[in-house]
């Protein structure tokens, strides 16, 4: 019997391959929930800062997240939407400090039933709500939102061109979309494994030039670009620690479990050498789509 994730317009062989991937790695609501109570925090009270030492699955964690808010100048009930929104910890944090009315969209199936889950738990699904679904076939009208904010997604995804064309769809003339994400080097294979791939048919890095030049002829207005290559390469550095601590305690890392967590060291080493060495580069752009 085939499930409703099975025939998600726009789905691809890598995107099922990554789907799946994030499915094994990812936090799920019971370990949520027993992270919770391990801290003292009975689940019935929790609130969503309470869950984003758990719900943030990208360089930066929570602090990139609200930097990438704020840089896109977020506002209270701006109709936002997070493409390939996780568990949900970015949707939940910029409803919840910006007042921003959010949906997000996740192909993974497990990952979206944890961010509906999560977001029920602390009460903010009047402001968050979520749809299972592609980044290349957005289950939304056109023009529907004031912005689009995307974190660590482009590059898992091989179909540039229809994956930025739908982010265009659906953003209203004026609005702005908010990236941060992770651009190779031309010329340059990055050390495997990574976060989102453990081989090169998973991944689909491109350069921020090449990226940029896409927007442009889009009709986008393209604004600075923040490099946070370094800042990154720090935030591995302090997870390969933390990840070897737990992993010499016999536990595993906040709600994960300890094969889940050996995945992640290992992607975190190959991450700060790609880093370290110009392989990869992380950074933030808001770039508006013209009026027209």
């Amino acid at each position: 019997m085939q499930s409703d994730a099975d025939n998600i317009p726009g789905q691809t062989a890598q995107g099922h391959m990554i789907a799946e991937h994030w499915a094994r790695l990812a936090i799920t609501y019971e370990g949520a929930v027993a992270e919770l109570r391990s801290r003292g925090i009975e689940p019935g009270k929790a609130v969503s800062e309470d869950l984003h030492e758990l719900d943030m699955i990208h360089m930066g964690g929570l602090a990139a997240t609200d930097s990438l808010a704020q840089i896109a100048q977020i506002g209270r009930d701006h109709n936002v939407l997070d493409v390939g929104s996780g568990v949900g910890g970015p949707a939940r944090r910029i409803a919840s400090k910006y007042g921003a009315l959010m949906w997000g969209v996740e192909l993974s199936a497990p990952l979206y039933q944890t961010a509906v889950r999560l977001t029920e738990l602390v009460d903010l699904q009047e402001r968050v709500k979520f749809k299972l679904g592609s980044a290349l076939a957005l289950p939304f009208e056109g023009l529907e939102f004031d912005g689009v904010v995307m974190q660590h997604v482009a590059m898992q995804i091989s179909e540039k061109s229809q994956l930025f064309g739908e982010l265009s769809r659906v953003i209203r003339s004026g609005g702005y979309l908010a990236m941060h994400e992770i651009f190779g080097a031309k010329g340059e294979e990055p050390r495997y494994p990574l976060p989102w791939a453990t081989e090169p048919a998973m991944s689909s890095l491109e350069s921020l030039e090449d990226c940029l030049d896409r927007l442009t002829h889009l009709g986008f207005d393209v604004g600075d670009f923040l490099d946070l290559s370094e800042d990154g390469r720090q935030f591995h550095v302090r997870a390969i620690a933390a990840f070897n601590r737990v992993l010499n305690e016999e536990e595993g890392h906040q709600g994960i479990s300890m094969e889940a967590t050996q995945v992640r060291l290992r992607a975190s080493e190959s991450m700060e050498e790609n880093l370290r060495t110009g392989r990869i580069r992380v950074g933030m752009i808001v770039c508006y789509k013209n009026k027209g």
